[in-house]
């Protein structure tokens, strides 16, 4: 084989392991699930609780000039046995303070801006970014299992380590954005994952998966239901109806007798708020009268005798 013909199969190998998040909108979703699943883990061992926010997913070619390594001041290398990149945890110089703040119970309250990091944030910031990294397995489990592990930490140099550990046919990457916020402090943190990681998923982070139902609340539908029960409405039954004319009604007075077609043994309509709903039989009981329900109206019979009345 030429070495054009290899150079053309290495290209398109490389093509096709190249991701397009905005055609992938689950990934999206993904990331926020994973940042509903961050803040939960970070329950567990922070005092302070922190709003985590998926804010977008993007690509990156990440090279050592890159502007978002510039901007970087910790980073937790990700390794994995399903890829043989690496990945990244990139984290600003607020992530410090952020973490320390949320362990020992602050509030983020007059924060001033980022100061430098001493051994100790720099111990609870990679606590926070292992965290942080190791929800993500049970997240993407069913869809594109990462099996992340945690390995290196990095808090200086980190442009020029990264330069070093990065094949040079290895660093196009999926990156999802977070936001952290605690009171008046916010960080970015970026998850760079190795886009070969997502190349053989494509069809699952293609296709958003259909919301559920949600649930019926019993009780709430039971109390709708009752509250339904006794709202009032207008009952009326009609003894009969007859078609005039204008001049007919603007020539009625006082003392005039109208005639209807209705006995005593008519059936008269019974309606609730201009819906007819049954016919009954008219009598009475003591001084009242009273209706006994005969039958059910149906409208559409209702309905076609009207046309066929016209």
């Amino acid at each position: 084989m030429s070495m054009t013909a290899e150079r053309t199969i290495e290209a398109q190998i490389r093509s096709a392991s190249r991701i397009e998040p905005d055609k992938l909108p689950r990934l999206k979703l993904l990331g926020d699930a994973w940042a509903d699943a961050a803040a939960e883990a970070f329950g567990e061992f922070c005092t302070s609780p922190v709003e985590i926010e998926c804010l977008g997913v993007s690509s990156l070619v990440l090279s050592k000039g890159a502007p978002e390594i510039g901007e970087v001041a910790f980073a937790t290398v990700l390794r994995s046995p399903k890829w043989t990149e690496i990945g990244a945890l990139l984290a600003d110089p607020a992530a410090s303070d952020i973490f320390a703040e949320a362990i020992f119970g602050g509030v983020g309250k007059g924060w001033r801006g980022p100061r430098p990091a001493t051994a100790l944030d720099r111990r609870l910031t990679e606590k926070g970014l292992s965290s942080f990294a190791e929800t993500a397995n049970a997240v993407f489990a069913e869809i594109a299992p990462l099996d992340i592990r945690p390995d290196v930490f990095l808090s200086s140099t980190i442009a020029e380590e990264l330069d070093d550990l990065l094949a040079k046919d290895a660093r196009g990457f999926v990156v999802m954005t977070f936001g952290l916020k605690l009171g008046d402090m916010a960080s970015t943190l970026r998850a760079a994952i190795p886009e070969k990681a997502f190349a053989m998923h494509r069809r699952k982070l293609a296709v958003v998966p259909e919301r559920a139902a949600p649930a019926v609340d019993e009780t709430w539908a039971k109390n709708i239901q009752e509250g339904l029960q006794l709202a009032d409405l207008q009952v009326r039954a009609l003894l009969d109806e007859r078609q005039i004319t204008l001049g007919e009604v603007a020539s009625f007075a006082v003392g005039q007798t109208i005639v209807l077609d209705a006995t005593m043994e008519s059936l008269i309509v019974v309606e609730c708020e201009e819906q007819r709903l049954f016919r009954g039989r008219i009598g009475m009981t003591r001084d009242a009268y009273m209706v006994r329900i005969e039958e059910k109206i149906d409208p559409t019979e209702e309905f076609i005798d009207d046309i066929l009345a016209d």
